[in-house]
């Protein structure tokens, strides 16, 4: 058996295993889909952002706000990654940042127990360290509480970034 023989021969045997394991209700009707707005450009600029919370507010109907009138289910925008802003975050950090290395993971962590979010720091950073990468630093992310409903203030969790680089190019 060649290797493209063997990956389709793994891919099928895949795809039987998330047919018998995965979780497929076709009567589920919860999401109503994806919206997508771009410049054809690839120009960055404010109006491409508007245009996207202008879609966002145009779903209302979906039922993604409580009754509270704030609390919402976490839909958003996806945009790119804004690098000078992370430079000059791990600039503070104590680090130079590397061109063209750099990642950001959103980490959730619970919100009341400090020791539980330094068990989960540990885990993070150890997987990135095995993994070959390098640790920048953390940033903990801004919330305006003043915004949120009572349910997501009484269940938000601490939300940090952490910076990482990766590997050297071989």
């Amino acid at each position: 058996m060649n290797n493209i023989e063997q990956d389709i021969a793994l891919m099928r045997a895949e795809a039987a295993r998330l047919a018998r394991e995965a979780h497929l209700d076709l009567t589920e009707h919860d999401a109503c889909g994806v919206g997508l707005v771009a410049a054809l450009d690839g120009k960055p600029r404010r109006e491409v952002v508007q245009a996207g919370i202008d879609a966002l507010r145009a779903v209302w109907h979906r039922g993604a706000v409580d009754a509270d009138g704030k609390t919402g289910d976490g839909a958003g925008l996806h945009i790119d990654l804004p690098v000078r802003f992370f430079d000059d975050a791990i600039s503070d950090s104590g680090h130079r940042p590397m061109p063209n290395r750099l990642a950001v993971g959103m980490v959730f962590l619970p919100r009341t127990d400090l020791s539980a979010q330094e068990n989960c720091r540990t885990i993070v950073e150890a997987e990135i360290i095995d993994a070959g990468y390098t640790i920048y630093g953390w940033r903990q992310v801004p919330v305006d509480v003043s915004v949120i409903g009572d349910k997501a203030q009484a269940t938000r969790p601490e939300i940090e970034q952490i910076m990482i680089a990766g590997p050297m190019p071989k």
